[in-house]
């Protein structure tokens, strides 16, 4: 009796006795849509590297606009000259400072006193004690007057104003040095005023007049070897001449070489004959604004022109950056000497001969892209802001490399800080 065929037998399938139909069914039933979740996820996936992937090559492909500026800076060994004139003595054995240093004195100022080889400090102190007998024989005559002197009592009443304001200044509780200069001379002046009025009160007292005879003989022989130095014209005086002032100053800077300046830098003595080495140096008085620098750098590429700007700091001046102009300059031995004039008040480097300092070009200041940014169009140069669409500016490079660019936009305010441009791929 014939069979019929299975049907995996009808299917050409192996002898092997099927699975019950329904088990069969369902499990296919249950493994397709698993499957099909896999693959879905890894499409998702891919799909977003590649998303990914194509936002970030575009990110690349862009920048932001930010602001930049350009210039180099030159390290230098800087020599300070200043205007100034030495006053010097051949004869002096001790010296005594009336104003400040650092002071602002005019015309008639006294500066110093100088004394010479004869000064003999006998005398001083003879003359100090004949004034303290004059001064005891003064109080006696007027212990003896029955009648009150107005005239003296206002003449004692302002020396003791005076005493009393010059204290104040002393302590630094009003004023400053120029007030307390100003408040001693006014206290000379009334006390000379005072015992010129008591020589007329008292004009036949004999001892009286024994007494000023010897005050005024003391006073002479003085005088005979004590020099007193008087501002000529209006200057800041300073106590502290190194003696560069006659072989360094605005006259003699021009002459000045390269290894003269590199000289001084190293701490070589002054150029002096030896008569000027052998005088004493008293002060010196220096015109209280403008100076000059003189830069030495071995900066071959630096080519600095005459009447160019450049800023420059000078070490230990707190930060303090000036205006320097350049005269001329000289370059010999591989060492650039350049002359700056620095058009400023010269207190600050008063006492200063040498230091180090910084010198820098005037900053460009614009905007600052990647050079790749910089594209050509109808014969200009321009930036493509990354905008849909894409909007071309035209610019002014004020200076560009292989990196970078600082650029202007050739209409104010059509590029701006933080805006995004499209780079190019470099040729």
């Amino acid at each position: 009796m014939n069979r019929e065929p299975t049907r995996s037998a009808r299917r050409g399938s192996s002898s092997r006795r099927p699975l019950p139909r329904g088990m069969t069914a369902n499990r296919r039933r249950k493994s397709s849509p698993r499957l099909g979740g896999i693959i879905l996820l890894l499409v998702f996936a891919l799909t977003g590297v590649l998303v990914w992937q194509l936002s970030q090559s575009a990110l690349n492909r862009t920048a932001i606009v930010a602001a930049g500026q350009a210039g180099r800076t030159y390290p230098v060994d800087a020599v300070i000259i200043r205007n100034e004139q030495l006053i010097d003595t051949d004869s002096a054995t001790g010296l005594k400072y009336i104003a400040d240093n650092g002071a602002q004195v005019t015309r008639g100022t006294q500066i110093a006193q100088a004394y010479s080889s004869a000064y003999n400090q006998s005398d001083v102190n003879n003359l100090n004690r004949q004034i303290d007998e004059v001064k005891k024989y003064y109080q006696q005559l007027l212990n003896q007057s029955t009648y009150p002197d107005s005239r003296l009592t206002a003449l004692d009443d302002a020396i003791d104003t005076l005493v009393a304001q010059i204290r104040k200044a002393a302590q630094g509780t009003s004023g400053g040095s120029s007030s307390l200069l100003s408040l001693k001379r006014q206290l000379d002046r009334a006390m000379t005023e005072r015992q010129t009025y008591l020589r007329q009160k008292f004009p036949n007292d004999t001892v009286l007049n024994r007494y000023t005879d010897e005050e005024k003989t003391l006073r002479k022989r003085i005088e005979s070897w004590t020099i007193t130095y008087i501002a000529d014209r209006q200057a800041i005086v300073s106590f502290y001449p190194d003696g560069y002032e006659r072989m360094l100053s605005g006259g003699t800077i021009e002459a000045l070489s390269p290894a003269v300046a590199r000289g001084v830098w190293n701490g070589a003595p002054p150029e002096q004959t030896a008569a000027e080495r052998a005088r004493t140096r008293v002060y010196k008085l220096v015109e209280s604004r403008g100076f000059y620098v003189a830069a030495l750098t071995t900066d071959k590429n630096w080519k600095p022109q005459p009447d160019e700007i450049f800023k420059i700091a000078l070490d230990g001046l707190g930060g303090t950056i000036y205006d320097a102009r350049v005269t001329t300059t000289t370059r010999t031995g591989g060492e650039l000497l350049v002359r700056f004039y620095i058009d400023a008040d010269v207190q600050p480097v008063l006492d200063l001969r040498k230091t180090k300092a910084t010198v820098g070009e005037i900053a460009v200041r614009g905007m600052l892209i990647p050079a790749d940014a910089l594209y050509p169009q109808d014969g200009q140069v321009g930036v493509v802001l990354d905008t849909t669409p894409a909007i071309f500016i035209p610019v002014t490079v004020l200076t560009s490399d292989s990196k970078d660019a600082i650029v202007l936009p050739a209409q104010s305010g059509a590029l701006m800080e933080g805006q995004r441009i499209r780079r190019f791929k470099m040729n």
